[in-house]
């Protein structure tokens, strides 16, 4: 028997699991094929991409900070250079849908 059992493997359950995998055993389970949760990325060929639904993490604390650039040294997460591409360009609507 496990002494934890954590749903979804985006970056809040894949926290968690990491923090409790040396003391504790546990499974992690997700409905997706793989892990990430909204910040997997789809590949559609060769050269050609697109995210789920993270597009950047932007730490403001220094904590938050030093963890984002440990996870960036384990090649975990890296920075992107791509270009942004919005495909709704009306300001109006485009406010009323991040809610």
């Amino acid at each position: 028997m496990k002494d934890f059992c954590i749903i979804g493997s985006g970056i809040s359950g894949a926290t968690i699991a990491n923090a409790l995998r040396t003391k504790y055993s546990l499974d992690v389970y997700d409905k997706a094929r793989g892990v990430g949760g909204r910040s997997s990325n789809k590949k559609l060929n060769n050269n050609e991409s697109f995210d789920h639904g993270v597009q950047y993490i932007s730490p403001k604390s220094s904590k938050f900070k030093r963890f984002i650039e440990n996870l960036t040294t384990k090649k975990i997460v890296k920075k992107w250079s791509g270009k942004h591409f919005f495909l709704n360009t009306d300001k109006k609507k485009r406010k009323s849908t991040l809610r």
